[in-house]
């Protein structure tokens, strides 16, 4: 008789959510970055410091995915890189799933580290599949406001240009858009990575509480403000989400002056570079 597959309740209950083709990875292990408008704490997910980024029952889990799901992603409530060897590791596990991967980080990592993870996606392509990586800068000289603890965006760039060179599908998440971070910021952000980012993806600040004080009452006053269920959340997460009329306009067009490519996610991203690096 057959094994049974695994219900999508299983799954969510284990912290991967099933969403379209791809699934999301929700980790126990804590971030050491402390981003202001990071959601991780207010989801109550029990963040641990040296524990794995995935559990046994998440790697099973992980083997038994539905046929539809053709995306691994990584890093969703962590920084999936802040263990070195270990992240390698898991990337190596993962490869095996014949499933495309995912990952963002905001750390500084070395040539040589990433030597290592381009290693693992030549061997991957091999069968049709890739390892995205995407950097995070939402911000530019703002930084330390909302990324008090993160490397700079000019040393996380730096870890970008050595993906490029190593041939990674390589996109930047401007994400979450901050409505507080000024056009010329964003401006910076496109200029100094048009030439290493083969695409880009954004989206809106969600805020559990708006008013707890990470936005002045200023401010929140200028943005659309609606509350709702993240879909690419686990169930049960009611957050506000926060938006500046015109803002991400803004950044559509920087980006089609430069005839570089908008992605709602990396989801469509890694769809898209993949056909056109195999046309």
């Amino acid at each position: 008789m057959p094994k049974e597959k695994p219900k999508l309740a299983e799954f969510e209950e284990a912290g991967l959510k099933i969403d379209k083709d791809r699934v999301l990875t929700y980790s126990q292990l804590s971030c050491p970055l402390d981003c202001t408008y990071c959601f991780v704490d207010e989801m109550d997910t029990n963040q641990k410091k040296k524990v794995a980024y995935l559990s046994d029952k998440q790697f099973g889990l992980l083997k038994e995915l539905p046929e539809e799901v053709k995306l691994i992603m990584l890093g969703c409530d962590t920084e999936f890189f802040q263990q070195r060897e270990a992240s390698l590791k898991t990337l190596e596990h993962l490869a095996e799933l014949g499933k495309d991967i995912s990952v963002i980080t905001k750390l500084y990592l070395s040539k040589e580290f990433i030597a290592k993870v381009a290693k693992i996606d030549k061997q991957m392509s091999l069968s049709g599949k890739r390892i995205a990586f995407s950097i995070s800068v939402p911000c530019g000289s703002s930084f330390r406001r909302w990324e008090p603890k993160a490397p700079s965006p000019e040393k996380r760039i730096e870890s970008l240009r050595y993906a490029h060179e190593e041939g990674l599908l390589t996109m930047v998440a401007i994400r979450p858009l901050i409505p507080t971070v000024s056009n010329e910021e964003l401006k910076d952000i496109i200029d100094k990575t048009i030439d290493i980012s083969q695409g880009y993806y954004s989206g809106p600040l969600y805020l559990k509480n708006p008013d707890k004080g990470l936005l002045t009452k200023e401010e929140l006053s200028t943005l659309k403000a609606e509350k709702m269920q993240p879909h690419w959340m686990l169930d049960g997460n009611i957050y506000y989400r926060l938006e500046r009329p015109g803002q991400m306009d803004y950044l559509k067009s920087l980006l089609d002056d430069k005839s570089k490519p908008m992605f709602e996610g990396a989801a469509e991203g890694i769809d898209e570079l993949k056909k056109k690096s195999h046309p």
